[in-house]
C-alpha cells in the first residue's frame, strides 16, 4: 500500500473523513466458511475466523489515507481461549467441594481483572496497524489497579447511580496510554452527556415496548386463527418470551450506540499537545430505528441476517466518523516509523494470550 510522502510538507486536510469498503456479499461469505469451518472443528477454527474477521474488517477501514490493520496469531488467540474455559471450568467444579472455594475462586478472578485488562490492551493494540505503524498500549498494572479499583468504588458507593462517573475513570487511564508513534488518546468529561444518553434509552425502551407489544399483538390475533386448544396458548407464551428478548436486545443495542456516540464525540489524537477531536453524528432517530431494525432482522432470520447487520452498523459507524485534523497529523508518518515502541509487541509475543475482550 503506498502512503503519503514522509516530509513536513504533507498537507492533510482539516477535516478527515473515515471511509469504510466492506461489503455485505463479501462480508457473508467469510462469515459462512468461518461457522461451517467452527462446527466442524468444534469450535477450535474459531481464534482463525476471529483473524480473519478482523484483517477482512479493519483492511476495509481507512483515514487519512492509511489503512488499518490486523496481525494477531490465531493460536495466541487459542491459547488464550482454551486459558479462560480451562478457568471457568475449575470454577465451576470447585462448587462441589466448597462454596467457599468457588467463592474465594471468584473474588481471585475479579481481582486479577485490571492485570488482565492490561494484558488484552498490549496484545490488541500490538496486533493493530495503521498505515504500516502499529499501536501500542504503554500503561502500567499498578496504574490500572488505581483506576479500576476507583471505578468500582465508585459504583459500589453510590449503588450504581454514578455510572457514568466509573465509565470515564477507566477510560481516562486506557485511553492515554493507547498510542500510535508519539499520538495518544484523549477522553474530554462527559458525565453529565452520559447521563442524559441514559436518560434517553429509558425513554427509548418505553417506545420500543410498545412498538414490540403491538408486533406481539398482531402475531397473537394471526396465530390464534390457525391454531387452537393447548397449542394457543404454547403459543402465547412463545410469542411472549421472543417479544421480550427482542424488546431487551433493541434496548441493549440502542443503549450501547448511544453510550458510544457520547465516548467517541468526547475523544481526541493528541498529537504535539494539539487536540485532533473525533466527530461522530448519528442523531437519536437513527439510533433507534438501527437498533431495531437489526433486532428484528436477526430475530426472524434466525441470526442468518447477521452480516448485513453488521455490515450495515459499520457502515452507519464510519460514514458519519470524521477526525478533525490539521497539517501536523502528517507528522505521524515520521514519528510513528522513527520513534515506534516495540514493547507492547514483544510483551504480547511473550504473554501469546487474547483473552478475547
Amino acid at each position: 500500500m503506498s502512503q503519503p510522502e514522509a516530509n513536513s510538507n504533507i498537507l492533510i486536510p482539516h477535516r478527515l473523513p473515515f471511509a469504510f469498503s466492506a461489503t455485505t456479499g463479501g462480508y457473508a461469505r467469510l462469515w459462512l466458511s468461518n461457522l461451517v469451518l467452527s462446527v466442524l472443528t468444534l469450535g477450535i477454527y474459531s481464534a482463525w475466523a476471529k483473524v480473519r474477521t478482523l484483517k477482512y474488517l479493519y483492511g476495509h477501514t481507512k483515514v487519512a489515507g492509511g489503512r488499518f490493520g490486523y496481525h494477531a496469531s490465531p493460536i495466541a488467540i487459542l491459547k488464550g481461549r482454551a486459558l479462560m474455559v480451562g478457568l471457568f471450568v475449575l470454577w465451576q467444579l470447585s462448587a462441589e467441594f466448597s462454596p467457599v472455594l468457588q467463592g474465594l475462586l471468584g473474588a481471585g478472578a475479579a481481582g486479577l481483572a485490571p492485570w488482565l485488562a492490561v494484558q488484552a490492551m498490549r496484545f490488541r493494540l500490538a496486533n493493530t496497524s495503521w498505515s504500516g505503524m502499529r499501536l501500542h498500549f504503554d500503561g502500567q498494572t499498578g496504574a490500572a489497579y488505581r483506576a479500576f479499583f476507583k471505578s468500582w468504588l465508585t459504583l459500589l458507593l453510590s449503588l450504581g447511580l454514578l455510572w457514568p462517573l466509573a465509565t470515564l475513570q477507566k477510560q481516562r487511564y486506557l485511553l492515554p496510554h493507547s498510542r500510535l508513534g508519539q499520538a495518544s488518546l484523549a477522553v474530554a468529561p462527559c458525565s453529565g452527556q452520559l447521563y442524559l444518553a441514559g436518560l434517553g434509552s429509558l425513554l427509548i425502551s418505553g417506545c420500543y415496548a410498545a412498538l414490540v407489544t403491538l408486533l406481539c399483538w398482531s402475531l397473537l390475533q394471526i396465530g390464534h386463527s390457525l391454531v387452537s386448544g393447548d397449542a394457543t396458548s404454547t403459543l402465547s407464551s412463545t410469542i411472549s418470551i421472543v417479544g421480550g428478548a427482542i424488546w431487551l436486545i433493541a434496548t441493549l443495542g440502542y443503549t450501547s450506540l448511544s453510550i458510544r456516540n457520547v465516548l467517541i464525540n468526547h475523544t481526541s489524537l493528541l498529537l504535539n499537545g494539539r487536540h485532533h477531536t473525533l466527530s461522530w453524528r448519528l442523531p437519536a432517530y437513527q439510533r433507534m430505528e438501527m437498533a431495531l431494525i437489526n433486532t428484528l432482522a436477526l430475530a426472524f432470520s434466525l441470526g442468518l441476517a447477521w452480516p448485513w447487520v453488521r455490515i450495515r452498523t459499520l457502515r452507519a459507524t464510519f460514514g458519519q466518523l470524521t477526525l478533525q485534523g490539521g497539517a501536523d497529523l502528517a507528522q505521524l508518518y515520521t514519528q510513528g516509523q522513527s520513534q515506534h515502541d516495540a514493547r507492547g509487541d514483544e510483551l504480547a509475543e511473550l504473554l501469546a494470550l487474547d483473552l478475547g475482550w
